[in-house]
């Protein structure tokens, strides 16, 4: 044992002290005899034994600081002056990091781990913190029960102000609940994770929870096993099938209590909204075309078939919204139950897409509002276009289209493959906003608005050709009926002729059928100012020197098809104009 030999006012225990803290900066071993004869000296003073402990952690020593700090909990002397400490501990509790004070907490005994966890719960005055800490407390010793926490997290004056409490309440905390005694509170619970998980998923700046659908179903099974819910309903997985989900759901529609289908019928609807949301992107809802003499789909259910990225998961949305409007109860709860969500923001879009499908055309045309975008009118206009094609209203469809030109996007796009599917069914497409797919979509419009409006003059048939060389060969069949009605009719003048149709399959159909019926059938396609003057193009009469010049117009025309025809549609459509508003 060292010798002691003091001089001054100073107290032993502070000397003894101060030797040791001498000795730890060029021998451990003599700090520590120097500590060892405090302890032995003063068992119970809180001065050594904590200098002990600070000597331990300044060495690393994981396990016999351990011991130290457990001493000084079981003694409780000076508190106040550990609280800093026990703060500490908390803290590196909370990281996912692995620290110092979090590897000796592991060496301390459960009871004292108890002690020092509530200790930092009972010392916290701010309320945030306080529930961190409880939070702490519970992942620790699950045992203890949440239910207080539940109750002081929404309570808390600031949950609806402070997105914190309910990140605390829903994500930390809930998921620590095994049952919950008041099946009341616990809907209050839920409607809570729903709005909080529905509102990060719509957030772009937090991307921290994983699966958070799949965690609401958890917190929903909760609530399901309380009240002896169907145990699908309440663990829908990633993989489980939406149509399936959705039938369990329209098996509930005559249940007296509604509680279930509402609770699972809401989720399921905004987890669908949502994912059609995300997959939607910059696509809008319109009402598509059917041809009979195409191959019907095999996808289709039901009198209406929906194509285009999100239309899975639209008609989840959709479907599940009808039924829980199904009967005045159930649309009267769930009402209340969207009141309480922040969803009117994502529903608004939604409403005009289920007016669409509907059918129910006054309601589908999205309100123009103040200071709206370009983009917003093409959106407009689209949507005008679509409802006045399916009402026959064919004059306010044509200036619709003439009016949206001006708005056309600038990203070109492709041709949309699923925009026309066979069958006699009504067919509704999510139309990208490029400028490929709404031109492809106008000109579809145009040429069966040129088959029922207009007539079987040779002005009719030479646009129609015009507008299919866009979407070719998707209106190959009509192509071959009007090749079928130029042999019958023997003739076919029309002067736009060589401005407008350069497609190469139509030009050969074009050439081959004058070559192979040359002796029956006069085209009049070559404008007037060329060399063959007022000559009718055929063979009645015809020599050599008309066939060249018919031969070399045709190569003219082949030459000319890598041109946008894009941009030659629009062109032409603006320039035929007075022609298309003639159409009734």
């Amino acid at each position: 044992m060292p010798v002691i030999d003091k001089t001054g006012n100073e107290d032993d225990e502070d000397y003894i002290i101060s030797r040791a803290k001498e000795a730890h900066k060029y021998n451990i071993y003599s700090a520590k005899a120097w500590m060892l004869t405090a302890k032995t000296l003063f068992p119970t003073n809180f001065k050594i034994q904590f200098e002990a402990y600070l000597m331990e952690k300044q060495s690393g020593n994981v396990q016999e600081a351990a011991e130290c700090f457990s001493s000084l909990m079981m003694s409780r002397q000076n508190l106040p002056e550990l609280l800093p400490e026990i703060y500490a501990i908390a803290n590196a509790l909370k990281s996912s990091e692995p620290s110092f004070l979090s590897q000796m907490f592991d060496y301390i005994c459960p009871d004292i781990q108890l002690t020092i966890l509530k200790t930092s719960v009972e010392n916290s005055d701010d309320t945030m913190e306080h529930c961190r800490l409880l939070v702490l407390l519970l992942k620790k010793f699950p045992q203890l029960g949440v239910d207080s926490l539940v109750k002081t997290l929404i309570t808390a004056e600031n949950f609806f102000y402070d997105n914190r409490y309910a990140r605390l309440l829903v994500v930390e905390t809930l998921p620590l609940l095994t049952s919950l005694e008041s099946p009341r509170l616990l809907q209050r619970l839920v409607v809570k994770a729903i709005d909080f998980y529905n509102s990060y998923v719509y957030d772009d700046t937090e991307h921290d929870i994983t699966d958070p659908w799949q965690r609401l179903y958890g917190i929903l099974d909760l609530l399901g096993r309380q009240l002896a819910w169907d145990s699908y309903l309440v663990n829908y997985s990633n993989s489980l099938n939406k149509e399936s989900y959705f039938q369990k759901l329209l098996s509930l529609r005559n249940s007296e209590d509604c509680r279930q289908l509402l609770y699972c019928g809401v989720v399921f609807f905004l987890r669908s909204l949502y994912e059609h949301k995300s997959l939607k992107g910059n696509h809008i809802l319109v009402e598509a075309l059917s041809d009979p003499e195409m191959p019907p789909s095999k996808r289709r259910k039901g009198d209406i078939e929906v194509t285009g990225v999100s239309a899975h998961q639209f008609q989840a949305a959709a479907n599940c919204w009808e039924l829980l409007h199904s009967n005045d109860v159930i649309s009267r709860e769930f009402m209340k139950l969207t009141s309480q969500l922040q969803v009117k923001p994502w529903l608004k879009g939604f409403a005009d897409e289920l007016a669409l499908y509907r059918g129910r055309y006054d309601e589908a045309v999205p309100a123009p509002g103040l200071n709206v975008s370009p983009e917003y009118y093409i959106v407009i206009y689209i949507t005008k276009v679509s409802i006045n094609f399916f009402q026959q209203n064919y004059q306010a469809c044509i200036e619709n289209i003439l009016a949206a030109l001006p708005f056309l996007p600038s990203v070109e796009g492709v041709l949309e493959s699923d925009l026309i599917v066979g069958g006699k069914h009504r067919h509704l497409h999510f139309l990208p906003l490029t400028k490929v797919a709404i031109m492809h979509y106008f000109c579809s419009l145009l040429i069966r608005i040129l088959m029922k409006a207009g007539n079987n003059s040779d002005m009719t048939y030479g646009h129609m050709l015009v507008l299919m060389q866009l979407g070719w060969p998707q209106e190959e069949a009509m192509f071959i009926q009007i090749m079928d009605a130029i042999k019958n009719k023997g003739v076919f003048h029309y002067h736009l002729f060589t401005a407008y149709i350069i497609h190469i399959d139509i030009l050969e159909e074009l050439s081959f059928i004058w070559n192979e019926q040359g002796k029956n059938l006069a085209l009049d396609i070559l404008p007037n100012s060329q060399h063959l003057g007022q000559r009718r193009i055929g063979t009645r009469g015809a020599d050599k020197e008309v066939k060249e010049d018919f031969k070399q117009a045709m190569k003219a025309q082949v030459a000319r098809n890598n041109e946008s025809l894009l941009n030659l549609i629009i062109q032409f459509i603006t320039s035929e104009r007075t022609f298309f508003l003639q159409l009734q």
